[in-house]
């Protein structure tokens, strides 16, 4: 029983706080296992004492580009892009070269905080890491054998949190999610799936750069971070591709297009079924790509008989003409002809249909696994780790969402807020979060029902780099390193 009725925010506010997890010189004891090798080797390295080299592959986004960090006096001085490293080409966004700001923060949390009660009053208290873990364990234990070991979930973004899902399937719990599945690109994978059987991924497998037709549906290419792409537009810009942008707003990326389409908000499925329509009536399509490779033209072909360019007019408030005139363009560029799968797909609720609309426009113009379209990726063959067996799980989310969802693939973090939240509908209420790497109170919807469900928990571990409001929360908090400390 836990020794307080209500959970209270806690502001952490020196407690916990200032100094490195790790010592200033790690990176220098990077360089010095290796031998000095990377160091003496690297260009532009200094050798005399004075610079150091280290490689590091940046994880302030899922993009993952690799770079350099120099050390001056032992201590990490600057990171810049690694030449070789396809995803950055030698050069990293503004959040890349930023990366020291998280390493060298004096905001850091560097020692494990529980939350205890003193004089009445809740408030964090330093601990070791082995009192840390042993609270955790006995709680986990705790609800394993009061609910069972399902009603813990585990929240998380980042690499990091890879070793936390074998934790939580070894404790006997499948309830893995993370936010950026439901909210980014969980429709754009289930779609792509549903038409292709396999997913785009992180980093997106777009050949921008031999593209000669770009279509940007929901993409901000110019205005986002994602750095291989941003490159690759300007140089498919450059060597003269044809920029269709479909935005209510001019953006950035609309500037540089031979078509803006200030397209009315949420009507975006239209457009994409009318041009679909026009391509499969005027005959358009790659005849021998589709032939070969689909199944259900013909079913589709019924399905948009009447999604003409005057149909969608009073829905899209685009002009039938300007509908007919960019779609043979695209058409006119295929198989280089690309339909930007997006990122962060989730607007109006028919996410997953209007993401698979742009899917099928791809099929249609046989950019799937063709230049300019989208690639295949290489497979590296490294040996897998043999993991132990993990207990057969009794429930899982999909219990909690009562049959909701049922083309998801991984849980839905809002599903499992809800379910946290006793309404006698479930089998099963979650009793215990682990939260790695996002900060719920901003990344899901409706942050009172978030702080509902968390008063609902016998257990809330937060593990973060800095203090956020889910740490505030949390009934245990554990300092996470940097990518620059891995």
């Amino acid at each position: 029983m836990r020794p307080f009725s209500r959970r209270e925010f806690i502001k952490i506010s020196g407690l916990g706080l200032g100094g490195l997890a790790v010592s200033g010189g790690m990176i220098g004891a990077v360089s010095d296992s290796l031998g000095g090798k990377v160091a003496v080797n690297a260009a532009n390295a200094v050798v005399d004492g004075v610079q150091r080299l280290a490689p590091t592959v940046c994880e302030i986004c899922f993009w993952k580009c690799a770079g350099w960090v120099y050390a001056l006096d032992g201590k990490p001085w600057k990171i810049t892009g690694n030449p070789e490293d396809p995803n950055c080409n030698g050069r990293l966004c503004p959040r890349g070269t930023g990366g020291l700001g998280a390493y060298l923060d004096d905001e850091r949390l560097k020692t494990p905080l529980i939350r205890d009660v003193v004089n009445g009053k809740q408030t964090f208290r330093e601990a070791t890491w082995d009192e840390a873990l042993e609270v955790i364990a006995q709680k986990m234990k705790k609800i394993a054998e009061e609910h069972g070991p399902e009603c813990v979930a585990l929240f998380t973004h980042g690499s990091g949190g890879d070793w936390l899902k074998h934790l939580l399937r070894a404790y006997g719990s499948n309830n893995v999610t993370a936010p950026s599945y439901a909210q980014c690109r969980g429709p754009r994978e289930e779609a792509y799936m549903l038409t292709f059987g396999e997913v785009v991924s992180s980093p997106e497998r777009t050949d921008i750069r031999n593209s000669k037709c770009i279509v940007l549906i929901g993409s901000h290419l110019g205005e986002n971070m994602h750095n291989t792409q941003v490159q690759e537009f300007a140089e498919a810009v450059g060597n003269g591709a044809t920029v269709i942008t479909v935005d209510p707003r001019y953006s950035t990326a609309a500037g540089k297009s031979k078509y803006w389409l200030p397209i009315r908000p949420a009507t975006d499925l239209a457009l994409m079924l009318a041009w679909i329509h026009v391509i499969i009536n005027e005959e358009l399509y790659d005849k021998a790509y589709v032939e070969q490779n689909t199944v259900g033209f013909e079913e589709l072909k019924a399905a948009v008989a009447e999604n003409t360019p005057e149909w969608a007019y009073p829905i899209t408030t685009i002009k039938p003409d300007v509908i007919r005139e960019t779609a043979r363009e695209m058409a006119h560029h295929k198989p280089a002809t690309l339909i930007h799968p997006g990122r962060h797909v989730t607007w109006y609720g028919d996410d997953t249909q209007r993401v698979r609309a742009g899917a099928i426009l791809n099929a249609l113009l046989g950019s799937w696994g063709r230049r300019g379209g989208f690639y295949y990726p290489n497979k590296a063959s490294i040996p897998k780790y043999k993991y132990p067996k993990y207990p057969e799980y009794r429930r899982d989310w999909r219990d909690a969402l009562n049959g909701e969802f049922p083309l998801a693939s991984l849980a839905l973090a809002s599903g499992i807020c809800d379910a946290t939240i006793p309404t006698g509908r479930n089998g099963c209420n979650f009793k215990g979060w682990i939260v790695y790497g996002t900060n719920l109170l901003l990344t899901l919807p409706q942050p009172k029902k978030t702080i509902e469900a968390i008063q609902n928990l016998d257990l809330l571990v937060a593990i973060d780099l800095m203090p956020a409001e889910i740490t505030g929360y949390a009934d245990v908090v554990l300092p996470e390193c940097s990518y620059l400390e891995r």
